[in-house]
């Protein structure tokens, strides 16, 4: 077993106790998995009855910003370009030549720009480029005057800026990042650049396409539409569920499918009698007709 795993048993024992069943066991008894996505964004795959969507139950109420950033906001006279790579990537740790990129470009351009920083000081920054470490990203996205969103794609990032209807610019780096930044461009809502071709041009080209285009907006004022039409709010939809499981367990709702293996699920082993009663068969017709030769 992994020091990883081992520490992770550790953990869950240390917190609910030594008789807490093995990560196997629990995987076969899987009742209910709730997926923090809407059926739009996940292409409408079909799913069991124990799949439930609740995309978008982690978004709080909206807040007041705080009122530094309240007041860049409201100030911005021609718009605020607002950058973030998320809580797995450091922006200061990306390739340098490519922050210059993007710095030298944004300096030139009309518009404020917010970008999440870890570092005191980003290199070549002009006077219209305000680096924070931290943001109140979901009440920052709803302010009026955020024209683009620069992101790398993750899926609760993705959530919000749709649910603030902003155009995205997408730079995906990991994980599902490139599968949301192709949707992105799939509903016409931002564009994709991949790291590794970000060039000047290219990203002013972009930047000024989404933002001057307002047909990202629209198509993302649209999927947003789309995307709240709930018959019950996901915080509710996820309590009616849990309450259902209490009541009543989830076996009715599992898969007949569930807890076999690939095996099992593909009918290997009647696949393979098949064919060797097929096999079987065809030697035998060849056989006779050499010998009847």
């Amino acid at each position: 077993m992994s020091t990883t795993v081992e520490f992770e048993y550790q953990m869950i024992n240390r917190t609910f106790g030594t008789d807490v069943p093995r990560y196997e066991e629990l995987e076969k008894n899987v009742q209910l998995l709730f997926l923090n996505e809407h059926p739009i964004w996940a292409d409408n795959h079909p799913v069991p009855p124990n799949i439930v969507y609740i995309g978008g139950i982690h978004q709080s109420t909206e807040r007041a910003l705080p009122e530094e950033f309240q007041t860049i906001l409201d100030s911005s006279k021609n718009g605020v370009i607002y950058i973030s790579f998320g809580s797995n990537i450091k922006a200061s740790l990306l390739p340098p030549e490519k922050i210059a990129v993007m710095t030298k470009v944004l300096s030139q351009l009309p518009y404020d720009v917010l970008w999440k920083w870890e570092r005191d000081e980003l290199p070549g920054r002009s006077s219209n480029i305000k680096i924070y470490k931290w943001f109140p990203q979901v009440d920052l996205l709803k302010h009026p005057n955020v024209k683009l969103f620069i992101t790398q794609g993750g899926i609760q990032s993705a959530d919000e800026t749709i649910n603030a209807a902003v155009p995205v610019i997408g730079i995906p780096m990991i994980a599902d990042q490139w599968y949301n930044v192709e949707k992105f461009v799939r509903h016409g809502v931002g564009l994709k650049i991949d790291l590794s071709e970000l060039t000047e041009t290219k990203f002013e080209n972009s930047v000024r396409r989404v933002i001057e285009d307002k047909s990202f907006k629209k198509n993302m004022i649209r999927l947003r539409s789309l995307m709240r039409e709930h018959p019950v709010s996901p915080v509710d939809l996820a309590v009616w569920w849990v309450e259902h499981i209490l009541r009543y367990g989830g076996h009715h709702l599992r898969s007949p499918a569930a807890g076999l293996t690939w095996k099992e699920y593909y009918e290997v082993p009647l696949v393979l009698t098949i064919l060797g009663v097929c096999l079987s068969v065809v030697v035998v017709i060849i056989l006779l007709m050499n010998e009847r030769e």
